[in-house]
Formats: C-alpha cells, sequence, structure tokens
C-alpha cells in the first residue's frame, strides 16, 4: 500500500510530534557486535516486563533477532553525544571504537543512563518495518541524567 501525498501531508507533522527516546541497539559480544540507533521503543508490558520495538525491514541487525535470540536497550540522554554521532550513521564501521562498555550478555554503554538485557519473544510485520517483542531479561541504572528525547517534523521520515 502507498501512502497517498494528501495523507501525508495531513497525518505526516501529527505523527511527527509523538516523543520518543533516543535508544542504541546492540547485539552480539566481542568481534561479532553490532548495534543501532532506535527511537521507536516503547514498554509493552509488566507482567513479564516487556518492550516493543520497530525496526527497519533494510537493517542488516533485524536478522539477528528472532525469536529467542537477544539484544540490550541501552537508554541514551544529551550527555551521550558521543555514542549517538558514532550509531548516527546506519553502515558506520567501528562504531563501538572508544566507547567504554561494561561487562554485559550484549554491548551496555558505561555511560548510558541505563539498559534493558532483552529476549525476542515475537516479530509482527508493520509494512515497512518489523515489530519486536523483547522480554526483559535483566537491566539496570548507570546515571540519574534525563533521557535524550527525539521528535521528528514529519511522521514520514526519521
Amino acid at each position: 500500500m502507498t501512502v497517498s501525498d494528501d495523507l501525508k501531508t495531513k497525518v505526516g507533522p501529527a505523527m511527527g510530534r509523538i516523543a520518543s527516546g533516543v535508544y542504541i541497539v546492540t547485539v552480539g559480544s566481542d568481534s561479532d557486535r553490532d548495534g543501532m540507533l532506535a527511537t521507536w521503543i516503547c514498554q509493552a508490558g509488566f507482567e513479564p516486563p516487556s518492550i516493543v520495538m520497530a525496526v527497519n525491514k533494510q537493517r542488516d541487525l533485524l536478522k539477528r533477532l528472532e525469536p529467542g535470540s537477544g539484544f540490550a536497550v541501552n537508554v541514551l540522554s544529551k550527555n551521550n553525544m558521543d555514542i549517538f554521532k558514532a550509531f548516527a550513521k546506519p553502515h558506520n564501521e567501528g562504531k563501538f571504537e572508544g566507547l567504554a562498555l561494561t561487562e554485559a550478555k550484549y554491548p551496555v554503554f558505561a555511560s548510558a543512563i541505563s539498559y534493558m538485557l532483552c529476549r525476542v519473544k515475537s516479530l509482527m510485520d508493520a509494512g515497512d518495518h518489523m515489530l519486536v517483542l523483547g522480554e526483559v531479561m535483566d537491566g539496570g541504572i548507570n546515571t540519574q541524567d534525563e533521557p535524550m528525547v527525539h521528535l521528528r517534523k514529519d511522521g514520514f521520515q526519521y
């Protein structure tokens, strides 16, 4: 389905005003790690603790998010611009270089506000994105900084 220009004009600015946090989703460990900048993540349940995130189908990282696999969600603040800039480009080699990581099952940034270690429960098609439901298995707080908030001008662009 192609969205009409009329609908984009009407709802694009409204959708762009949906506030979201800024996160780095990571998978793997050591030389096999990868990560991506994400803004479409929210809590999805209490019991079990769950999150849902939307991942563009064109992202290589999506291939590593199968039911039963794991990932980390790192919550960023405005003080994490170094991490943000390292992951702002989708195919940036060496994006982990020079960034302090803590010992965890998946890459966790020492200076991120908080982190959640998750297990993929299921995936659902959402057009040009896949929704990934993750059960939060562990996590913690690193700082008391305010989370970074992202607003877009247009709901049809990142």
